[in-house]
This record gives C-alpha cells, sequence and structure tokens, in this order.
C-alpha cells in the first residue's frame, strides 16, 4: 500500500492528484499544521496549493495509516533529488522505474552510460552495444525520456567531457594530455584516453555531440570527469591546470546549450571553488577518501552551499556496504550506514544520490554494479526521502545560517540542550550529534543518532539504530512561538506539534530521540 502522486513536483498552477489504497480520510499538513481534510477513494486531487512542503497522510476505514509528501515550487530543480538509471535493453520495465522515482520524489534522473561512444554520443543505429558492452536500446532510451518527463523528472544525459577510446585517440592525440615523462593520462588497461577538454577544436565537437544529444531528447546532461590529473602538460609543452579549463569549457556549453540544465561532477570536491563560478545548474560532488567522515559530508555541504548559495547542491556517496550484503555484512549494517549518512548530508541542506532504476542502490561508481533491496530496505529508504520532502522548507532555506557553535554550545546561551545521553555539536561515536540552523522559518534543530557506532566513517557497516534518549532543548523566549514541529526519520513525512512550556524568560520542549535523525523546528512568533 502506497500513496502515489501523479509528479514528483508541482507548480503552483497545478492540481495535486494521485492514487491512494482505498477509501478513507486524507490530511494535508504543513510542518504539523493541518490545512485540509477529505474523504476520498482510490484517486484523489487535492487541488492547488501555494509554494512549499507538505505532508499528506491516509487513514483507512480499519484504522490503516499511511504518509507521503509533496512539494509545490516554481522551480523543481531548487530542491533537486537525483535518481539514475543504468540498463536500456528491451527488457527493462519502464513503468517500475518511474513507478520508484515517484515513490522517492527523485526531479531528474541520470542516464548512466546510454551513450554509444565517449567521442560520438548518439547513432542511427537501433540498438548498439555501450563502450563496456551492455545492449542499449535507441527506444527504450526515449520510452524512458517520455515516461520521466510526464511525471515531472528531468533526465540527464551522461557524458565523459574529455575521454576518448583509442580510434578517438588516433584522431585527437594532439590535444591530449601527458605527464612529466610524456606518457598520456588513461583510464583503464587501454580503454579511455585523456583530452584537453577546453581546447577550442575539441570542445567545438563536444558541443556538437551534445547538440545532437538535446535533439534526441535530453534537457540536461551529466558532465563527467575522474578527478585526475589536476595538472598536465600538451604535446607542445604547454601547461594546463585543469581547475581553470574545466570552468572554461562549462560556460562555452551552457552558452551554446541555453535551454540545458548542466550538472558537472566535482570529483571529490575538485574543482568546486572554480566551477561553481560558471552558469552550471547545480553543485554535485562524487565523494572519495579522505572525505571518511560524517562531518567531512557535513562539511562538503556547507561549503558548497556557501560558494554559491543560489544552486542545488548533490552528494553521489556511494555505499560500499551494500556491495557486500552476503560476504560479511548484514542488510541492517547496510541499512544503517544510509540512513546515518543520508541524514548528515540532507541536514546539511544537500541531496544524496545514491539510488534509481527499480528500487537499485548505488555502491560502485561505474553504476552497472549496483543491489537491487529487497522491499523492507526500499521502505526505509521511501521514508527517508518523504521526510526530506515534508522537511523542505527547512532544509532549503536559503536564508538559513549555521548557528550551531554560535548561539547553542560554549558560552552561548541562546539554545541550550541537555540529556542523560551524551551530546555534542561534532560527529562524535556514541553521542547524539547535533546542529542547529536559523533562518526564515526559525530555528531548526537536527539531531542525528550515533548513540550505537563505534566510529563516525560513513562507507563502513553501520550498527543498527536502536538506542533513544530524551533531549530536553530550552530557548530564549523573546520572538518565537511556543509551538514547535518534530518529526523523525524513521516515521517518513509524519510531522507533529508539541507546546513548549514557559519557564521564566525561557521556551522548553523535551523531545524523545527514536530515530537516526530527528529534527525540531521552533518557528518565529
Amino acid at each position: 500500500m502506497d500513496l502515489i502522486f501523479d509528479k514528483v513536483s508541482y507548480r503552483p498552477s497545478d492540481e495535486i492528484t494521485g492514487v491512494g489504497p482505498g477509501s478513507g480520510t486524507l490530511s494535508v499538513s504543513r510542518l504539523g499544521v493541518p490545512i485540509k481534510e477529505l474523504a476520498s477513494a482510490d484517486a484523489f486531487n487535492l487541488g492547488t496549493y501555494p509554494e512549499g512542503a507538505y505532508s499528506i497522510s491516509w487513514k483507512g476505514e480499519e484504522g490503516s495509516q499511511l504518509n507521503s509528501a509533496f512539494e509545490v515550487l516554481d522551480e523543481p530543480w531548487a530542491r533537486m533529488r537525483y535518481g539514475f538509471i543504468s540498463e536500456f535493453s528491451d527488457s527493462v520495465d519502464v513503468k517500475e522505474y518511474l513507478m520508484w522515482a515517484k515513490k522517492l520524489h527523485l526531479t531528474s534522473i541520470q542516464f548512466y552510460d546510454w551513450a554509444w561512444k565517449h567521442e560520438f554520443l548518439t547513432t542511427e543505429a537501433s540498438h548498439y552495444p555501450d563502450p563496456l558492452g551492455q545492449s542499449i536500446s535507441t527506444e527504450k532510451i526515449k520510452e524512458l525520456i517520455r515516461g520521466y518527463e510526464e511525471i515531472g523528472s528531468t533526465p540527464s544525459g551522461y557524458a565523459a567531457i574529455y575521454a576518448v577510446d583509442a580510434q578517438g585517440w588516433e584522431r585527437w592525440k594532439e590535444f591530449g594530455l601527458f605527464d612529466s615523462e610524456g606518457n598520456p593520462y588513461t583510464l583503464g588497461d587501454n580503454f579511455l584516453w585523456i583530452l584537453d577538454p577546453a581546447d577550442p577544436k575539441w570542445l567545438k565537437h563536444m558541443i556538437s555531440e551534445l547538440r545532437k544529444a538535446h535533439e534526441f531528447g535530453f534537457k540536461a546532461f551529466h558532465l563527467d570527469q575522474y578527478g585526475w590529473p589536476k595538472s598536465a602538460l600538451k604535446a607542445d609543452g604547454e601547461r594546463i591546470d585543469l581547475a581553470e579549463r574545466f570552468p572554461q569549457m562549462l560556460d562555452e556549453i551552457v552558452k551554446s546549450l541555453p535551454s540545458c540544465k548542466q550538472i558537472f561532477n566535482n570529483v571529490n570536491d575538485y574543482p568546486t571553488w572554480s566551477t561553481t563560478q560558471t552558469g552550471q545548474h547545480a553543485t554535485y560532488i562524487e565523494v572519495w577518501d579522505p572525505h571518511s567522515t560524517y562531518s567531512h559530508l557535513a562539511g562538503l555541504v556547507s561549503k558548497a552551499r556557501g560558494l554559491n548559495p543560489s544552486r542545488p547542491v548533490i552528494l553521489s556517496a556511494y555505499l560500499h556496504p551494500f556491495g557486500n550484503i552476503g560476504r560479511g555484512v548484514e542488510e541492517s549494517e547496510a541499512v544503517a550506514a544510509f540512513e546515518l549518512a543520508f541524514a548528515s548530508i540532507v541536514s546539511g541542506g544537500a541531496s544524496h544520490l545514491i539510488t534509481g532504476g527499480d528500487g537499485r542502490i548505488l555502491h560502485h561508481a561505474y553504476y552497472v554494479n549496483n543491489y537491487s533491496a529487497p522491499e523492507s530496505t526500499l521502505r526505509i529508504i521511501q521514508s527517508y526521502f518523504d521526510f526530506a520532502v515534508a522537511s523542505g522548507d527547512l532544509l532549503y532555506d536559503t536564508t538559513r545560517v549555521d548557528v550551531t557553535l554560535i548561539e547553542s554550545f560554549g558560552v552561548n546561551n541562546e539554545i541550550k540542550f541537555e540529556s542523560l545521553s551524551p551530546i555534542n555539536h561534532e560527529a562524535t561515536p556514541k553521542q547524539l550529534w547535533i546542529r542547529v540552523f536559523k533562518g526564515k522559518t526559525g530555528f531548526t534543530v537536527h539531531v542525528i543518532n550515533l548513540l550505537d557506532q563505534d566510529d563516525c566513517n560513513w562507507d563502513v557497516p553501520k550498527k543498527a539504530i536502536l538506542s533513544t534518549a530524551a533531549l530536553t532543548v530550552s530557548v530564549e523566549a523573546a520572538g518565537l512561538s511556543d509551538q514547535a514541529s518534530i518529526a523523525f526519520a524513521s516515521r517518513g513525512a509524519e510531522f507533529n506539534l508539541k507546546k513548549l512550556e514557559l519557564n521564566g524568560n525561557r521556551l522548553e520542549v523535551e523531545v524523545n530521540i527514536q530515530s537516526a535523525w530527528t529534527i525540531l523546528n521552533i518557528p518565529f512568533a
């Protein structure tokens, strides 16, 4: 049983429609504040809503309950939730792919390794192998593009923007990148050779290929690099700094394809400082060591938002525990790794690229090597994505500031925390990790539950999150409402209201931590 919306995101002029499990009562709320209640059969139409994030709950006649979330935005890309697909054969069940995207409200889908070649993206052939031998159906790609667009999700075509195969190397060798001994930079065993991405002749060719892919159907592109070399030589001895060349390439692509959105892969945060100043449309970071802890994930998000606050931030943090289930890793350990990594990333106002297809989970940089998760795991992932959508007004408030060390902890008195369990403003094993943000939505407290964990490395199996705790939050009362909103990621989109008690000049509330990630929002009066 599910509440399934017809679209992954809605515009203010759209009617909110979908399908429920049967006769019952639908209730719409916003951060726990009731908005509308109506009777429903299988299909429902909630009417139109102003911009914002909403929760919806369904209660059946026999007491069964479900919840989900929807958002209304002029620009859905602003709260981008990125998924992926990596299979394009005739056997792909498009309906199953679209259903998973709708359940998770995925606003863009990366079509990974859909292209004919790295040098030539499209072909006239109806069927072809990709560069690593995967079977591709041209008509299936077009069917998937049409399907995702119908539900409001933007298909994004993958393109490696500076790589050619052995035959291409013979054509483009003079534009290649070399080390100090004259050896060309390559990927794999005689698989790909790397070129200067901003060389005018190569860039003209690549833009031509992207135009053909746009005519084929793509309205967005995922532009990939490999993270190295960062500095190289051309055949004539000219030194090339890729942190300068990538922005030149991006600006030219954006200018040449004004109707397409562009996402560039900043591998391990390189070179985010320069690419965020270009005209691309998102800040995407693929995470690797030494960014190995929850604090590193949070730091990457904070830095990316600071470099360009107007752009959505996406972290692709592949979870290797899912690739080792049954080989020393339990399903519950991989799920706990997902819960804590997702909370660390999304609490900072970013999204986590981790799932796609018909319920696949990424554990490897080659997306074809993914994990097909059981229903129990998919339910948990769905709850966390519902939670993120319902919390969208808190998470993606562009005015919000991290005030964890400014208005709480140490000598700061504006917000105080007390608990019998250990608490910390840093991600620390065996403690509650507390993050505090302040924006137009008031104060938002994120509590990430690390009580069961022996370390804070994000890409390792984690212990199941079973420990609970009571946390008392006290704030200076001036200018604040005495009604707080509380939600737990494990419960999906369900927000509840709780009254704060006035104690002198302070408001106090006790929060029972029951999940990997808890949100408390205290709005301004």
